[in-house]
């Protein structure tokens, strides 16, 4: 009777460690051997695949989405398979890379609250996302939403453009006119700022 048992219970441990499912423990050593490391997610991201890649690769992998419906077989597999990769990529990028990795996948994240018709002005290696909501050029005002480099709303207000008398001049291009953000004011290139109305 116990001979006849052996082969059930290595089949019950083939399976507890993923070995019926596509990643596994031999799989990632398959994958890392073949310089073709991976890790494997599972559910939804708000990222795309390319944004994330785009980070992934400067930690030598790639993330590959598996979805959001998995048995317990193919949990068992990804998390020992997501196991090997940690432990393959804390030889190569050293302890702490996750903390770095994950602060670049977060601020990613957060530029997705930036709208798509911003711009980024820096100057003096410090900037800010500029977004113009609402324009009119010959009552020189506008509706601006500035962000920093995480995304972070910093304020959305009405600026109106201020100018010296003899330097009047009406609002044109603010992509091109805007110099920086003081932190009250908007600058301009030219002797002109906008100011909170």
């Amino acid at each position: 009777m116990l001979r006849n048992s052996r082969p059930i219970g290595n089949v019950l441990l083939l399976w507890n460690f993923g070995f019926f499912g596509r990643y596994n423990y031999l799989t990632a050593k398959s994958d890392i051997a073949s310089n073709n490391p991976q890790i494997v997610f599972i559910g939804e991201s708000m990222l795309t695949s390319s944004d994330i890649n785009a980070v992934s690769k400067k930690y030598g992998f790639k993330v590959v989405n598996f979805g959001c419906i998995v048995n317990q077989l193919e949990q068992n597999g990804i998390e020992i398979y997501n196991s090997q990769m940690d432990n393959y990529l804390d030889e190569k990028n050293g302890i702490g890379w996750k903390s770095d990795y994950k602060k670049e996948i977060d601020s990613l994240m957060k530029l997705t609250n930036i709208p798509k018709t911003a711009f980024w002005i820096e100057k003096n290696e410090s900037g800010n996302w500029f977004n113009i909501d609402w324009m009119h050029n010959h009552k020189n005002n506008a509706i601006i939403s500035i962000y920093n480099k995480y995304g972070d709303l910093i304020i959305k207000s009405k600026f109106m453009k201020t100018c010296p008398i003899d330097e009047l001049k009406f609002i044109e291009d603010l992509k091109t006119e805007i110099d920086f953000y003081d932190g009250e004011k908007i600058q301009l290139k030219d002797n002109c700022y906008l100011l909170k109305n």
